[in-house]
This record gives structure tokens, sequence and C-alpha cells, in this order.
């Protein structure tokens, strides 16, 4: 049933090559009508090696618009679900489009947690109250690998992804815009209630622990390491966002640097959201330094990766996992920032919450840290902008300075 709600790849060969097509079913509906299999050329095999990228393919052609996904009157909530994925999970376009990333942990919350507890449920019959308590199960009972509960901000997106199917389905008109035969919203998922509070607070980087880091990775071996450090704590990009970079996104006339690609998971993707697909400044010292490290590569030519693997010949870049693991941590448990036995997260992405954290104490305005962030709205800049310790005296000073006479007269009775 999936592979016929999904369609199905296959090999054929064709006199330009090896050629992958999308087949797919088609009702027939009509005594003139052709029924049974038909196909949609995808591409070459050598353009694309394997499935998953032929798949990424299929979604960019927008291919899933031949899909035949009717959906009865009273459906079951994972005919809803095959219809978005189909239709929007994957989508071309401007509106609705997600990043690889998004859509890749969208499609397993709904095939690990979501399918699985509402799959054969009928969708018009789910109240918020029975989506509630099972959220309740999910932050109490071990799940999954790790036989761990989830926590609530992983619970909040697994909330997300079925509220997108059922605004999905009422966008489509596949089930009420509003209420149902017996009153209730026929989105459940818009009353109930979800906590998104989350225990966890990135581990900021001083700017003297920036040094300590930096000094740390100076030995002439660790160039690339070093000025990757650099990159990261200076223009706030993403992980992904500096291992995608090539030499050619690097405008060295106009002091900028373009984030045209991301690189997640040994894959390219087309970037976090098209907000974020947008130059960020590059100051004549960042410059420099990256000169440096050019004249050092052994692949410096345009549309050559700035930060490569050696392992791979420079065909892809660094794993940013790996190369966190292996350099970045090690430095930043020298520097102070961790301890070598504390089990906390951190990587290249704590040096952007360390940048924005930076100019909220020199007081820059919130828009200023937002557009070099690139975030869409300010409120996620905030989340960014950690208190530190020292703020916090500082602005405990003020108090006490203003009731230093009562305190004076304290301290002398």
């Amino acid at each position: 049933m999936a592979r016929k709600k999904r369609g199905w790849l296959r090999k054929r060969l064709y006199s330009d090559g090896l050629t992958w097509l999308w087949c797919y079913m088609v009702v027939k509906r009509q005594p003139n009508e052709k029924g049974g299999e038909n196909h949609k050329r995808v591409g070459l095999v050598a353009d694309f090696p394997d499935k998953e990228s032929a798949w990424a393919e299929v979604g960019r052609l927008g291919l899933g618009k031949y899909l035949d996904n009717s959906v009865g009157s009273e459906p079951k909530f994972k005919e809803l679900a095959e219809h978005w994925r189909v239709k929007e999970l994957r989508k071309s376009g401007v509106i609705g489009k997600k990043c690889t990333e998004s859509a890749d942990r969208d499609e397993h919350n709904l095939d690990r947690y979501v399918l699985p507890r509402w799959g054969m449920e009928k969708a018009l019959e789910i109240n918020p109250v029975q989506i509630e308590d099972w959220f309740e199960y999910l932050a109490s009972t071990p799940q999954g690998r790790k036989q761990e509960p989830l926590n609530w901000r992983t619970i909040d997106k697994v909330k997300s992804v079925m509220s997108q199917v059922y605004t999905h389905a009422q966008r489509h008109h596949l089930i009420p815009a509003s209420l149902n035969s017996k009153g209730r919203p026929t989105n459940p998922c818009l009353l109930a209630r979800c906590s998104s509070s989350s225990d966890y607070e990135a581990r900021v980087v001083e700017t003297e622990q920036m040094i300590a880091i930096l000094q740390e990775l100076s030995a002439p071996e660790n160039l690339m390491e070093w000025t990757l450090a650099l990159v990261h704590s200076a223009t706030a990009l993403r992980p992904e966002e500096a291992f995608g970079l090539k030499w050619e996104d690097v405008d060295w006339a106009k002091n900028q640097i373009h984030v045209r690609r991301g690189w997640s998971k040994g894959k390219e993707t087309d970037g976090k959201t098209p907000n974020s697909i947008a130059p960020v400044a590059m100051h004549p010292t960042l410059a420099q330094f990256l000169l440096e490290w050019r004249k050092q590569s052994l692949y410096p030519k345009h549309p050559d990766w700035v930060f490569p693997s050696y392992c791979y010949k420079g065909k892809v870049p660094r794993s940013a996992s790996t190369c966190g693991k292996d350099y970045l941590r090690p430095a930043a448990v020298t520097a102070g920032v961790i301890k070598a036995d504390e089990s906390v997260r951190f990587g290249w992405h704590n040096l952007r919450h360390s940048l924005a954290t930076f100019f909220g104490s020199q007081e820059i305005p919130v828009q200023v840290i937002q557009k070099m962030l690139r975030h869409k709205k300010s409120e996620m800049t905030l989340h960014y902008v950690h208190g530190v310790n020292k703020q916090h005296m500082d602005a405990q000073k003020l108090f006490l300075d203003a009731i230093g006479v009562a305190l004076d007269d304290r301290i002398s009775g």
C-alpha cells in the first residue's frame, strides 16, 4: 500500500545511459481511460547514484502531483498523512518548502511516533485530551533505541508534524476546515497542550576562553581546524553552512561570504531556510586568515570546498561531527568551557550562541544580531543571547548600589 501511495523507482537502460524511472499507478475511472502502471523519467543514474538522491529529484520535480491519493469521507489519519507526505513534505517552489533536514526530521517523527499510535484511527475522532495523554506517555515512558523518555522539545516537534497533517488536509478539503459533525475541531492539535520547555542551556564560550581554544589549535598542522573555529566564532554560520562553503562563495571584493548550500550527514542540502541563504559579513581581518588558509590548502581552486576532506581527496567537505569531536571539544576542555568527563552537548553550534551572547553583552541592537544570525523572527534570536554570570553580577550591583543607604545603615548598626 505504501509503495502505491508513494510510487516506486526502477532503472531502465536508454540510449543516453542507465536511467531512473519513477513509477506510479493510474486508476481507471472512465471506460475510455487507461489504467495501470505509468512512469516518469527522473534522470540518469550517473547524476543520481543512489535511491536517496533519486527520490530527492522526484520531490524537486514535483512528480507527486501525478499520484492518485483519493481520501474517503471518514479518512483514517494515515490516509491524510500519506497525502501530506506526497503533496507537501518535499514540495518544490517557495510556499511551504522545507529544508532537507526539517523534512527528514518531520518524516522520522511521523513514521516513528505518530503513525504507529494514530495511523489506524479515524482522523476526525481523535480528540485533544487523547493527544495530551499520549504526550504525557511519551514524556514518561522509555522510547526508541536509547530507551529514554522523549524530552518535551522533541514532543513539541511531534505535535507540530501531526498538526501539519491536519492543516494540510483542511487546505485540500479532505476534512472540514473548522468543526466536524460532532462539534469537535477537525485539527485537535490546536487545542492539545504541550510543554515546550527544556532544561537545555547552550554552553557559551567567553572571549577569554575563545582565545584559549584558538591557542590550543594553533599548531601548523591544525591550520584548517583553527580557521574553522575562527570562521564559526566570528560569523555565526551554522555548522552545515560553514562546512558547505566553497571558495567561489567568498566575495573578497565586497567583504562577504555567500551562503548557497549546506552540508549535513554526508550530503549537500539546500540550507536551513530561504531566509538563511544570505551573505554574511567578512571583516578584512577574517579575510586575511581565510587567504592564509587558502594558500596552505591542497584544494584552493574556485569550485573547491573551503574545508575539504583529505581522506576523500577533496571531493567532499570535512565531517562537522568528527572534526568537532576530535579538535573543538578537546580544545574547549583545555580552555575550561567544559570538563573532560562532562556529558554535555558541545560543538560548532555553540560558537553561534557565543557570538550572539557577546553582541548582547555589548548592547548591540537585537535587530542587528538577528540580521547577522539570519533569523526570521527576533524571538528566536533572543534564545541565542544567553545571560552570563558577569552580566548577572553587574545587574545585581546596580540594585545594591541603588539601596546603598539602607545597606550602610545595616552595616554600621
